[in-house]
């Protein structure tokens, strides 16, 4: 799709954050509206990514914006005399207290994560069920677990006014874990359009990595979910759970115990190349003509030994595309770091934002924080804390490095070439040349992994470090200067409320997020150059 028109003074990209938490309250969980700017709030704009606080925090929002919103009304009294109620004499605001007689003049908000949003009732929960119905059009689901899913599945009581179904995109195994275990006739109706159901909710199946037969250069492969957005979803690791490994499709994850996978594809410029779901797809689930990891360490069978196995538990991290200027957000659902992961694939993510955040397309990360620095490895249960979180963005760090490095001495390579038009070169010169540029690459490309010297605030032995650190580099390798992530908004979601006195457990993960970037100074490493936010309800965020 082509851009509708140039958007250079305002922002391309609106977050809006409907749920900042991970739990345990139920009112605060994971929820973002994302929308082109470039719409308007046109009917069918908004992209939900994921949905476990949806349409009560979107009343909330318009409780605390909408200007002299109605009362909401208030239940009849158990005493109340119910034949006044049908009395035919009785007063107009008696016989029907609950729906008003006429309708209001439509709203325009001017403040607040909806300013500019044409509202046409009085009260914030009319106001909000007419958004969910007339403005989100589709829901990205990262994952199934219902801190991501149950405000979604709720919400679906309201579907029936809407003019047309529901979409719900997602990774197959996320479709096909929603369409077994919640809209099942169970858990909840079959709301779906698919196995005789209502057909309030329609399927959207993306493939991972994207469509290459869909789109064109840089936009090649993503795929257009609501008005003005496309996405291409890739996999990620959300912890191990233990359970009976079958060889079958359906499997929720990767299988059996992994063997630690081999990153040299990641030690040199060639990363840019990569597809990564043919490198960091699932084990187990071939696409046909491309290898996966092996399920399963040298010397022991998957199907011959029958013991319980871990199981890695899948999730998706969506990279999200504004069409009009090309702009983009990557938002994760639940990740591990690659460090203690069965199935490391976030070297695999960092691969796919490094040039774009070189070129400056890529202007925000939405990723998790659950915990603070206190909860030790072992008790994760597949997420981050501040020190993994800092490690990570050190290897992006040196990514986009070695990318700008690269694009540097491409132009470099381009000049020399420019400037020696009508010279008498000769081929020895040009192959001494090439010579000289092979060996700077390959100094590049030479680094090595090691574990992450950032302090642990967990004894070492519990972290079981297999992730290469990219911050080994020869001295006379040409690095960028410091702040390679400068202009990157990265806000964590899904902190874990402890429920406790004090401040809010997302004022010590901030800290502690400071507190690891400044030790990558002190090392030598340099600024990583990202602001890091902790997200909360009710705010929005602009790229």
């Amino acid at each position: 799709m082509k851009p509708r028109h140039s958007q250079t003074n305002k922002a391309a990209i609106q977050v809006i954050c409907l749920g900042s938490g991970g739990g345990p309250s139920e009112d605060n969980v994971t929820g973002l509206l994302v929308r082109s700017t470039a719409t308007d709030w046109a009917r069918g704009s908004l992209l939900a990514v994921d949905a476990g606080s949806h349409l009560a925090a979107i009343t909330r929002i318009f409780e605390k914006n909408l200007p002299n919103q109605a009362p909401a009304p208030e239940l009849p009294s158990q005493h109340m005399d119910t034949d006044a109620l049908s009395s035919p004499t009785s007063s107009p605001s008696t016989r029907n207290p609950i729906h008003p007689k006429t309708l209001p003049e439509p709203i325009v908000l001017d403040n607040g994560p909806f300013a500019g949003l044409s509202l046409p009732h009085a009260s914030a929960r009319a106001n909000a069920a007419h958004v969910v119905r007339a403005h989100v059009s589709t829901y990205l689901i990262t994952h199934p677990h219902l801190d991501h899913l149950s405000g979604f599945a709720i919400n679906t009581a309201a579907f029936h006014a809407t003019s047309r179904p529901k979409r719900l995109a997602a990774l197959p195994f996320t479709v096909e874990a929603i369409k077994r275990h919640i809209f099942n006739d169970v858990i909840w109706p079959n709301l779906t359009d698919e196995d005789g159901g209502v057909g309030f909710v329609s399927f959207q199946r993306l493939r991972e990595g994207g469509d290459i037969m869909v789109g064109t250069g840089e936009g090649r492969g993503y795929i257009e979910v609501c008005d003005g957005l496309g996405v291409k979803g890739f996999k990620v690791s959300h912890g191990n759970c233990m359970k009976e490994p079958q060889p079958t499709r359906s499997q929720r994850g990767s299988l059996g115990s992994i063997s630690e996978p081999d990153h040299s594809a990641f030690r040199g410029s060639d990363y840019r190349n990569l597809s990564i779901p043919h490198v960091f797809g699932t084990p187990g689930e071939q696409t046909p003509g491309h290898s996966y990891y092996s399920p399963g360490p040298p010397g022991r069978s998957f199907t011959s030994d029958p013991t319980p196995q871990h199981s890695v538990v899948d999730s998706t991290a969506f990279f999200i595309r504004d069409y009009d200027t090309s702009k983009e957000v990557l938002i994760f659902g639940d990740v591990e770091p690659d460090s203690i992961s069965r199935v490391p694939r976030l070297a695999g993510i960092w691969a796919e934002a490094a040039p774009k955040i070189a070129e400056g397309i890529l202007g925000g990360i939405f990723i998790e924080c659950s915990y603070d620095d206190s909860q030790p490895d072992a008790v994760l249960f597949g997420h981050l804390a501040p020190r993994h979180v800092v490690a990570e963005m050190k290897i992006l760090a040196q990514m986009v490095k070695d990318e700008k490095a690269a694009r540097a001495l491409d132009r470099a390579q381009r000049k020399r070439k420019r400037s020696s038009n009508g010279l008498n070169i000769t081929m020895d010169d040009l192959s001494d040349n090439k010579k000289r540029n092979k060996s700077v690459i390959t100094r590049s490309s030479s680094m090595q992994p090691r574990r992450s010297s950032l302090p642990l605030m967990v004894p070492e032995e519990e972290s079981q470090a297999n992730t290469p650190d990219y911050a080994g580099t020869e001295r006379n390798t040409p690095v960028p200067a410091d702040a390679p992530l400068e202009g990157v908004k990265v806000v964590m979601i899904h902190i874990k409320d402890t429920m406790e006195d004090g401040p809010h457990v997302g004022e010590r993960i901030l800290m502690q997020l400071k507190e690891h970037a400044d030790a990558l100074e002190v090392e030598g490493f340099g600024k990583l150059g990202c602001e890091f936010v902790i997200s909360k309800s009710g705010e929005d965020y602009h790229f």
